[in-house]
């Protein structure tokens, strides 16, 4: 018997299962791995939104609905395939409409983000407001700091950070260190086209960047270390990022994946930002993201040209699927996700809302546009996963235990959908479990493999509830 096979299935819903079990149950899969001969699971693609501005908006009265029925924001998107949340940090924000960013509120809402199961990316923006091309401004109380005082100060403002993520238990697999520094960071101390052959301002910015790098694992603590990404905005300009990232790798710049953004309404056409990626993937040999996505869906009068897609529900769906299918097929397996800028943009009372929210994935009544979907299909909610954080447990039979007898539509617990929860829904859960090791479909597990799978999935949920994890 092939004993890797028995543990994680050959089909591609059993192997995804397998791998999200598994992501989630570290001590009993990393024991099962070493029995069995596991091989390595394959890199996750990452299907992420920026949620940063949820709080506000939640605050203001915005109503989020799927398929008609209201809900949290944060497990609707985890159920439509979304595994990374996306939130920036700014330093000391004035808390005027969306610039509400500072370290408490971060973490609360980073806290919702790991309750769900998803993953965390963290956006150092180095400044009290936005950061981007435009304008990266020191924080006021940082103003009079250069050299190497600057250095420090940004040092041991992100391991501080850092830190408070990981005390609250909602430390970040990822970090960027900067928002779209394609321009630097910290003016003018950190902006790069200066000196003449630029060297002078390159050699400053790489310097502010290792400090931050070097706080940022020093926050984290060697067992949670986070990923590091730099965060360009020309998706679609290798010409541009090219001669920008060979200054930093020149200057030993450590950092582990490249992000660009892609806007039509900013950037080029497809085609541009896959010559791009691909061109990054190969010369870097570094795993890239569009770390930032948005396209309209209604509102085509107020864009100022015409784009490869319809300003339309349907021609927002064709653009988020168009760049996921490009990422998904970078050589060497390097495309390794997307993310949606401000996902959450809704029209709410007193505040205003970037473009009226056009960009975002709800129409103006708050209800889930199809564009969502694209990412559920690259990471479809798991048969039995009633909680919808990407693993079948303990808490999932909590959830069918306490709908048991309901009936309507859109139920969490209703596996089968037929608008009922009943024992059928029951058995989707045990199959779930027991496919694993390859149980029959056809028939409710034997209690010999079922008790067997049930003990893994308990070990595993009282572990993820462990006060000491």
């Amino acid at each position: 018997m092939n004993r890797r096979r028995l543990f994680f299935p050959s089909s591609p819903r059993g192997g995804r299962r397998a791998k999200r079990f598994c992501r989630a149950s570290a001590p009993v899969c990393a024991a099962a791995s070493l029995l069995l001969g596991v091989a390595p699971a394959a890199a996750e693609f990452m299907t992420g939104a920026d949620i940063s501005a949820l709080p506000v908006l939640e605050s203001r009265g915005a109503v989020y609905r799927d398929a008609g029925r209201p809900g949290d924001l944060v497990p609707m998107f985890r159920e439509h395939g979304v595994n990374w949340f996306r939130l920036r940090l700014f330093v000391n924000p004035n808390g005027q409409g969306v610039v509400t960013n500072d370290l408490a509120y971060t973490i609360n809402l980073a806290q919702r983000v790991k309750a769900s199961g998803a993953k965390l990316l963290l956006d150092f923006h180095y400044s009290d407001t936005w950061a981007d091309p435009g304008r990266q401004t020191k924080p006021a109380a940082w103003t009079n700091l250069t050299g190497a005082a600057l250095e420090q100060q940004v040092h041991d403002y992100t391991r501080d950070s850092m830190a408070a993520f990981v005390a609250s238990g909602a430390a970040p697999e990822m970090v960027q260190i900067g928002n779209e520094i394609s321009n630097g960071l910290l003016w003018n101390d950190g902006y790069p086209w200066s000196g003449g052959s630029h060297n002078a301002g390159f050699d400053r910015l790489a310097d502010l960047l290792k400090a931050g790098i070097a706080g940022a694992k020093a926050g984290a603590g060697p067992e949670q270390e986070p990923l590091i990404m730099l965060h360009h905005d020309r998706g679609d300009a290798w010409g541009t990022t090219s001669s920008y990232f060979n200054r930093l790798v020149a200057r030993n710049v450590d950092f582990d994946m490249i992000g660009y953004s892609y806007y039509p309404r900013w950037h080029g056409t497809i085609a541009q930002v896959e010559q791009n990626v691909n061109n990054t993937a190969a010369t870097y040999g570094k795993p890239v993201v569009i770390v930032e996505a948005g396209f309209p869906s209604r509102g085509a009068q107020f864009e100022p040209q015409e784009y490869e897609f319809p300003v339309t529900p349907a021609g927002q769906q064709a653009y988020l699927q168009s760049l996921v299918d490009l990422m998904q097929n970078v050589p060497g397996d390097l495309g390794r996700g997307v993310f949606w800028w401000y996902p959450e943009a809704v029209p709410v009372s007193g505040l205003s809302v970037y473009e009226g929210g056009r960009y975002g994935l709800f129409d103006a009544g708050g209800n889930l546009l199809p564009a969502i979907d694209v990412f559920r299909a690259v990471n479809p909610p798991l048969p039995g996963d009633f909680t919808f954080n990407g693993v079948v447990d303990g808490d999932d039979l909590a959830i069918w235990s306490s709908m048991y007898g309901l009936a309507g539509q859109g139920l969490d617990a209703d596996a089968d959908g037929n608008g009922r929860v009943d024992g059928a829904d029951l058995l989707v859960w045990q199959r779930a479990l027991t496919e694993f090791f390859q149980a029959p479909a056809t028939t409710i597990p034997e209690p010999s493999a079922l008790a067997v799978a049930a003990s893994l999935a308990l070990i595993a949920w009282r572990w993820r509830r462990s006060p000491s994890r």
